[in-house]
C-alpha cells in the first residue's frame, strides 16, 4: 500500500485532530446555522457557551468543537465553506447533501482522514471487502510513519484513538455502519446529484478547466474514478445546473450557475 500524497491544498503532514471530534454533523448543522458570517471563533464561541447552543455538551467540549474542529474545518484560511454549509442549512437543501459537503471539507482540512478514504476505504470497497477494522487504519498509520508523514511518531494508545476516529467519522458520514466492536461495515455508498453538482461547481469555480475538473483527486472520496464521474455527469438532469457534451477524450460543460452559492439557491 503506497501512502499517496494527494494534494487537497492542504498541509499533508497527520495529526491528530480528529481525536477532538469525528463528523459531527448535528453540531456542525447547529452552528453554522446560527455562525454570523464575519463572526471570529472567539466571539462565536463565547456566544454558544452563553446561549448553551451545544446543551449536551460541556463547556470544555463545546471550546473544542467549536475552536478545534469547526474553525479549522470551515473558518481556516478563509470562512467559504461554513457560509456555503450555511446558506444550505437556511436554505433547507437535504441532510445529505449537507452532510456530502460536510465531509468534503472535513477531508480537505485533514490528510490522514482524505488519505486513508481515497487509498484504503475505496480499494477496499473495490475489492469486494464487507468490513474494516481499526487495524486497516493501523497498519496505514505505520506506512505513514516509515513513509516520515508523520513527524514524530505516536503511541499505541493516540494510534489507537486516531483509527476508532478515522472509522467514526466515516461511519457518520454514511459510508461506514456499525458492525461489531473494532470492525466496520462497508457501505455502498452513492455520491447524491446535489453532491455531485456541488463539487462540480466548487471545482470549476477555483478555475479548473472542464476536463481538470473532472480528473480531481476529489472525485475520489466519494469512489469516483474520470469514467464513473462522465456516466453520472452524462446523466444530470438540467435543474443540476450543468449540461455536459463529450467528443471523445474532450470534455465540455455549460454552465448555468456562476458559482456555489447560486447553485444551493437554485436547488433550493
Amino acid at each position: 500500500m503506497q501512502v499517496q500524497k494527494m494534494a487537497p491544498g492542504v498541509d499533508r503532514r497527520y495529526t491528530i485532530a480528529l481525536c477532538k471530534g469525528a463528523a459531527l454533523v448535528d453540531e456542525t448543522r447547529t452552528l453554522v446555522h446560527h455562525w454570523t458570517p464575519g463572526e471570529d471563533v472567539t466571539t462565536l464561541t463565547d456566544r454558544v457557551l452563553s446561549q448553551n447552543l451545544l446543551a449536551r455538551a460541556t463547556a470544555y467540549r463545546t471550546k473544542d468543537i467549536v475552536r478545534r474542529v469547526f474553525a479549522r474545518r470551515f473558518l481556516e484560511p478563509t470562512d467559504v465553506p461554513a457560509r456555503r454549509l450555511k446558506r444550505a442549512v437556511d436554505g433547507g437543501l437535504p441532510r445529505k447533501l449537507f452532510t456530502e459537503a460536510l465531509f468534503l471539507y472535513a477531508a480537505r482540512a485533514d490528510a490522514l482522514l482524505y488519505d486513508f478514504t481515497t487509498e484504503v476505504f475505496w480499494p477496499a470497497c473495490r475489492r469486494g471487502r464487507s468490513l474494516l477494522s481499526t487495524d486497516d487504519v493501523l497498519a496505514f498509520l505505520a506506512e505513514a510513519t516509515a513513509e516520515g508523514q508523520i513527524e514524530q511518531a505516536w503511541s499505541g494508545e493516540v494510534q489507537v484513538k486516531i483509527a476508532r476516529a478515522v472509522l467514526a467519522t466515516l461511519r457518520d458520514v454514511g459510508l461506514l455502519r456499525e458492525e461489531r466492536r473494532g470492525h466496520r461495515e462497508i457501505i455502498s455508498y452513492y455520491l447524491s446529484d446535489e453532491g455531485l453538482a456541488y463539487l462540480a461547481h466548487d471545482l470549476h469555480e477555483a478555475g479548473l478547466s472542464d476536463s481538470r475538473m473532472c480528473e480531481h483527486a476529489d472525485w475520489r472520496l466519494f469512489g469516483l474514478d474520470r469514467g464513473r464521474l462522465l456516466g453520472r455527469l452524462d446523466n444530470l438532469t438540467a435543474d443540476k445546473g450543468m449540461l455536459v457534451q463529450r467528443a471523445g477524450s474532450v470534455v465540455r460543460i455549460t454552465w448555468k450557475y456562476a458559482n456555489v452559492e447560486e447553485l444551493i439557491d437554485g436547488l433550493a
